[in-house]
């Protein structure tokens, strides 16, 4: 009797699924045979009262047969796309072919759609059964979004939903490209999984396996999931490993990996044991897996260093683990290479389910046409996934490509410009895997020098044709060595009377890099602006505007200054009231003391070294009215400038003032017109001697030894050589235009970005070559105003040259536009519109911190003032004070 208990005790299950199985069967059967509405009456709850067997066989198929739970998860799917028809088509093929017991969402991102109603109703009528889908091992479809739970439409009969919603459409305005549309449906997933779980509706052992499934591609086997589960979570027998929950309970461990699907094209192509690699310069290719690697499977699957990118699969919180989550990646081929390198480098790597159910139909298969790369993207993967080894190679490939050149200066430009963007993934060398890994054991295809599908618009050329492999290029041709492709090769012997120039690329090779590097506002700001050469060009306009000279003090033109003297011949610093000034103690003093200081002994040292220092040339607007103003600045900064000299509507030798005729009145609201007449008569005369060119009101003090430390910086001296490399020892014949101040942004708008002309720009050679030789003859050549310093930008702006940002390491300003007392206490209001100065300011600190430790100039420094500041930050205070 007890063996007869213990074997009806574990067949009775499956004699009542056999007994009831048979009528459940012929009822699903008549379903199939007919597409009337009738035939839905096979699966209404009304005939499940009447038939147990049914209720019983639809509990079986859910838990025990199709259950969902940590061995069998749901599915989430993610479809991201602009055409209504490619996202309808990749919906319903969801629904024809997936069970939804195992289905927790479909969602849906139209990128750069406003809205499309006939999209939403589309998506609703398959989310309410309109077509044939699948509920365990049934399937059916019902019209309409309820179902009768009656056999008569009688007063006892009431609505009742089928399933819940499965589908949801995001929409965005904007196009943001696959990177953030795809992170905005995983990050809607997830919000959604953390309210089952508070709901009690979803156990947190249940780890959802998200399908990104690409627009247009359509799965064709109900069976799809099914290997998908196999190839994904492990059963824990075979595992024998377990991770402990906050709850206590223990859930075995999961391999981070992802299953990509073979893909069938309209013509019925199927890539079957093909799997996709990439090139030294990331260009896809099919490749043929490894026989051992097929014979581990029987051919059932098979390792893949990429993406096909029609349909891929994998835990979600594997997704959501990988470090490399760059939300600025546009298109869907560079999304999927990230993906792919996140997973081989810091996952588990990708396998391709080799299987007629895992198939996914498809149009978008690579070919002739496929978008590749550009080299700014190649240069992003380089830099953020490769040793210097492998951006050696990919450099070299990019330089062996037909048609295409490419320095080793850009290059190393393009990557440090990589690393600076606000979504670059930093550190991941340290995190993953190294690439030496990947690419001996994994994509043997990157040292090969391929192009991938060729780059054009060839017709007639097969998937397959498009990415078979190139022939090697040939080193000798590019006179590249093959050992070592950033070497460049050594110049040719210089055979007698045949002299062998130097070229540009060997002395790029003498240049260091500047460390640490630009940040990326800076670098973005040096990248716009081109090059300029700065040999010196006369200019002979026909009408002498804006270059009308100079009068000397009888009035006489073709006076020329000598911007020297006051170097040569400084005045004794005189200030009677000196103790007086040095016993106040304001937030003057308190800023002078504790937070700016002049560095003399940097200063001391770059001058005992011998080192060639950088002239600077000073340059300061008045009138005759506030000659008076001259001789404070004249006893203490003026001095210090290599070139000084005050324009003027009147000239006095004794304070270097000039006076520079210009068109218009002289008058404070035709500054402009006086600047530009005063910067045309400083390139006239002075440019060659100088290196850079100061301008700045008569209450403009500066802190020149500053300055110049600033300018002979690394950090500016690489900024006017491309953002990248110090300059050479040799004398510079382009220079990147720089345009240095305090920056303002007109009105709070970061689009018209000037420097204040209080406390002065600073321009380099070429900045000033530009702005003269370019600028002035074609923009607001008769324009009368007194904002000189936003005609300036303007003008920039027109060859995108941008104000240059030159707050030090910790974010405080250089050139500061008030007195150092008013900076000392000025804290904005809490509605910074009623304030302009707050209003006009950019990322500024305030208090103490505001100023640069090493502040060049301030503004509103009149007379003794000029004096006072002098004695504090030079130490001429009397010992007492």
């Amino acid at each position: 009797k007890a063996r007869v208990c213990l074997v009806l005790s574990c067949l009775w299950p499956f004699l009542i699924f056999m007994f009831w199985g048979g009528k459940s069967s012929s009822n699903s059967s008549s379903f199939l045979s007919s597409n009337n509405s009738n035939n839905t009456n096979a699966l209404r709850p009304s005939l499940l009262l009447k038939h147990p067997g049914l209720q019983f066989r639809k509990y079986l198929d859910r838990v025990d047969i199709l259950g969902y739970g940590p061995t069998h998860p749901r599915v989430a799917v993610v479809v991201v796309g602009e055409d209504r028809d490619d996202i309808l088509a990749s919906i319903e093929s969801v629904f024809r072919n997936t069970d939804l017991n195992r289905l927790f969402l479909i969602c849906a991102v139209m990128d750069g759609v406003k809205s499309d109603t006939a999209l939403v109703k589309k998506s609703n009528e398959m989310d309410e059964g309109a077509i044939p889908h699948w509920h365990g091992l049934h399937q059916h479809f019902h019209l309409g979004k309820f179902v009768k739970s009656g056999d008569d439409e009688d007063e006892n009969s009431e609505d009742v939903e089928p399933h819940g919603k499965k589908t949801y459409v995001m929409f965005s305005e904007d196009l943001q490209g696959m990177a953030a549309s795809r992170n905005d449906a995983v990050e809607f997933i997830s919000l959604l999984e953390k309210k089952h779980e508070q709901a009690g509706i979803k156990s947190p052992e249940e780890d959802l396996i998200v399908l990104f499934l690409q627009s247009g591609a359509e799965l064709v086997s109900p069976q799809w999931l099914k290997p998908v589960t196999s190839a994904l979570i492990v059963p824990p027998p075979l595992l024998g490993e377990y991770r402990k929950l906050s709850n206590g309970n223990a859930v075995p461990l999961k391999i981070a990996n992802a299953v990509s699907f073979p893909v069938q094209n309209d013509d019925g192509d199927f890539t079957r044991n093909e799997a996709v690699g990439f090139d030294a310069v990331f260009s896809p290719r099919w490749i043929t897996p490894k026989a051992q690697d097929l014979a581990l499977s029987n051919g059932n699957s098979f390792p893949s260093p990429g993406l096909a990118g029609a349909a891929t699969a994998m835990r979600l919180a594997t997704y959501r683990s990988l470090p490399s989550q760059d939300l600025s990646l546009q298109d869907e081929y560079a999304v999927n290479l990230d993906l792919a390198l996140n997973l081989w480098l810091c996952a588990d790597g990708i396998d391709i389910l080799n299987v007629d159910s895992t198939r996914v139909k498809t149009r978008h298969v690579f070919n002739a046409k496929t978008k590749l790369p550009s080299t700014n993207l190649v240069a992003r993967f380089a830099a953020a996934w490769l040793d210097s080894e492998y951006a050696a190679k990919t450099l070299k490939a990019l330089i062996n490509q037909e048609s295409f050149q490419l320095t080793r200066l850009e290059w190393d430009t393009m990557l440090s410009y990589a690393k600076e963007h606000p979504d670059f993934p930093n550190g991941l060398q340290n995190k993953c895997r190294p690439f030496t890994w990947f690419a001996d054991n994994i994509n043997t295809a990157f040292d090969e020098e391929g192009e991938g599908p060729k780059r054009g618009n060839e017709e007639g050329i097969s998937a397959k044709q498009g990415l078979k492999k190139k022939e090697p290029a040939a080193f000798e041709e590019k006179n590249i060595s093959p050992e070592n492709p950033m070497e460049l090769p050594p110049a040719a012997e210089k055979s007698e009377g045949n002299a062998v120039p130097e070229r540009k690329e060997d002395r790029q090779l003498e240049q260091k890099k500047l460390e640490p590097p630009l940040s990326f506002a800076r670098l973005e700001i040096i990248r716009k602006a081109k090059p300029v050469e700065i040999h010196y060009v006369k200019i002979t306009p026909e009408d002498k505007h804006p270059h009308m000279g100079a009068r000397d003090a009888d009035g006489n033109l073709d006076y020329v200054h000598d911007a020297t003297a006051l170097r040569k011949n400084p005045p004794d610093f005189e200030f009677p009231a000196l103790h007086d000034a040095c016993d106040k103690r304001d937030n003057t003093y308190k800023m002078l003391t504790e937070q700016v200081f002049v560095d003399m002994k940097s200063h001391e040292e770059k001058k005992k070294s011998g080192v060639n220092r950088d002239k600077i040339f000073c340059l300061v607007y008045t009138i005759s009215s506030g000659h008076s103003r001259i001789p404070y600045i004249q006893q203490t900064w003026g001095p210090k400038c290599d070139g000084f000299m005050v324009g003027s509507n009147k000239t006095d030798v004794s304070i270097g003032a000039v006076n520079i005729p210009h068109e218009g009145p002289e008058e404070y609201n035709n500054i402009w017109q006086k600047v530009r007449s005063m910067w045309s008569y400083i390139y006239d005369n002075y440019y060659n001697d100088y290196d850079w060119f100061h301008i700045g009101g008569d209450d403009l003090y500066l802190i020149v030894e500053n300055l110049r430390l600033y300018l002979e910086s690394d950090e500016i001296q690489a900024a006017q050589n491309g953002g990248i490399y110090l300059p050479s020892e040799e004398p510079l014949t382009h220079q990147t235009p720089l345009f240095l101040g305090r920056r303002f942004a007109y009105m709070g708008d970061m689009d018209d970005i000037f420097l204040s002309g209080g406390s002065g720009y600073t321009m380099n050679k070429a900045a000033l070559k530009t702005l003269v030789v370019d600028g002035f003859p074609k923009y607001f050549p008769h324009m009368h105003t007194f904002s000189e310093d936003t005609m300036t930008a303007r003008i920039f702006r027109k060859f995108n040259i941008f104000p240059y940002e030159t707050k030090d390491n910790a974010g405080s300003e250089r050139y500061n536009p008030f007195q150092p007392g008013h900076h000392w206490s000025y804290r904005p209001p809490a509605d910074i519109s009623k304030d302009w100065y707050a209003k006009y300011s950019i990322d500024v600190r305030w208090g103490k911190e505001h100023c640069s430790k090493h502040s060049v100039a301030f503004h509103y420094i009149k007379d003794d003032m000029q004096k006072r500041l002098h004695a504090l930050l030079y130490h001429l205070c009397p010992s007492t004070s």
